[in-house]
């Protein structure tokens, strides 16, 4: 039973990880969009892209809600945040300011905290 638990425990931390990088992929291939001109091929393609992303993540939310309460999923998205900004000093350069690590750092413990009470 207790094995059973971990496995469905498991699973349930792959789909919030999965669908929080689908939507943080989201954000990353409107910024690309945002590059080209508007209606341009470039631009058409990276919003399809994007939205492809929003769907399946909106698919994967309804099944993790099935699993686990809407507080617990919804506070894990905090996380989003966080990857988007790894994003973003990893793909357009962008720098990470003292309020970027003070913010993250502050979801990190909002989440630590939730998942101590968890137990």
């Amino acid at each position: 039973m207790m094995a059973e638990k971990k496995k469905n425990r498991g699973k349930i931390y792959l789909l919030i990880s999965l669908s929080l990088v689908l939507q943080s992929l989201s954000s990353v291939f409107i910024k690309y969009a945002g590059q080209y001109e508007t209606l341009s091929p470039e631009f058409i393609f990276y919003y399809i892209v994007a939205v492809g992303c929003l769907g399946l993540f909106a698919i994967m939310w309804q099944f993790l809600l099935e699993l686990i309460p809407l507080t617990t999923a919804y506070l894990r998205k905090g996380i989003l945040y966080i990857l988007i900004l790894i994003w973003s000093v990893i793909l357009f350069g962008e720098q990470v300011t003292v309020n970027n690590i003070i913010g993250s750092i502050i979801i990190i413990a909002g989440i630590s905290l939730h998942g101590m009470d968890e137990h």
